[in-house]
């Protein structure tokens, strides 16, 4: 058997029973992607192999990834977890180390100078085969490795901060003024945040900030405030939020448990730059709901 009909044979039998680790230059490439979950507001792993996005996003704002190629866009990972390389226009995935003839450097190489690597062809998938490549050489795209800057970000959605406050005993008012703002703020949950990722040659840095946050009130009403808004203070009394406010005008007793569910949505913007290129990865991380009950005066009096 020649070769590469054994090369062939063998990257079958490995993708076959799933034992194919993967290895970029000096470092390793997992099967599995990070991928964000927006229901969770989380970064999980990812171990399929279906060319899944690393970061995902929320379909309502664009916040996918993609790499470019000819101009046109395709995931930044590739089947198996392999990771697109704009130097050899391919998804670089496996080393090639089964042993034995297959396994032999092209004339005038060695085992030292490179390695056997597996690249998919896109898209994702449409075709492979094993390349020689030398150590040094692999270039990985500079949005694969914004998406690990932000993964390493480790963001949060926010506290939510709001009068009236959540709680068996809090009620609040129909008509009055509600204030909402960003409890807590951190460099998590609000930014500015930066953070590097690197792969051989290639650096990547990306800072993250909120630009804007959609509060969902609950009963139908989604307000967008620009900035963290305003903390509510005893001595404000029935005055509106001068920067993030509402007014509920029915009570909540329809509703389930008796309370509107209010939700808060973090808007991410993050500009990343490296290896010649810069761009911009959008993504929303929302609270879980928080309850919050409101009734009317002539009631709560009675």
């Amino acid at each position: 058997m020649g070769s590469a009909v054994l090369r062939r044979a063998l990257l079958a039998l490995l993708l076959a029973t799933g034992a194919v680790v993967f290895l970029g230059h000096q470092a390793a490439y997992a099967e599995c992607s990070e991928v964000y979950n927006p229901e969770t507001g989380e970064f999980e792993l990812d171990c399929s192999d279906d060319g899944a996005d690393p970061v995902g996003g929320d379909p309502d704002t664009g916040g996918s990834s993609t790499c470019t190629n000819a101009g046109s866009e395709i995931p930044c990972t590739g089947p198996n977890g392999s990771a697109w390389s704009s130097a050899h226009g391919c998804y670089v995935g496996a080393v090639w180390d089964p042993g034995g003839e297959g396994d032999q450097p092209p004339p005038g190489e060695t085992k030292k100078d490179g390695g056997w690597h597996i690249c998919y062809f896109p898209p994702p998938g449409s075709s492979w085969e094993p390349v020689w490549i030398e150590n040094g050489t692999v270039t990985i795209d500079p949005v694969v490795l914004a998406n690990r800057a932000i993964v390493s970000m480790n963001l949060d959605p926010i506290t939510i901060g709001i009068v009236p406050e959540s709680g068996a005993n809090r009620v609040g008012l129909v008509g009055l003024p509600v204030w909402m703002w960003v409890d807590n703020q951190t460099a998590n949950t609000w930014g500015p945040i930066t953070r590097s990722a690197s792969e051989g040659p290639v650096s990547v840095t990306a800072t993250a900030t909120v630009s804007s946050v959609i509060w969902n009130m609950g009963d139908g009403t989604k307000v967008n405030c620009t900035g963290p808004g305003t903390p509510y203070a005893d001595n404000y009394g029935k005055q509106e939020s001068p920067t993030c406010g509402h007014r509920y005008a029915m009570m909540s007793t329809d509703q389930p448990d008796g309370a509107y569910q209010v939700t808060a949505t973090s808007h991410w913007v993050v500009a990343w730059s490296g290896a010649g290129q810069s761009g911009i990865i959008e993504l929303d991380l929302t609270t879980n709901p928080l309850p919050i009950r409101v009734g009317e005066g002539q009631v709560l009096t009675q």
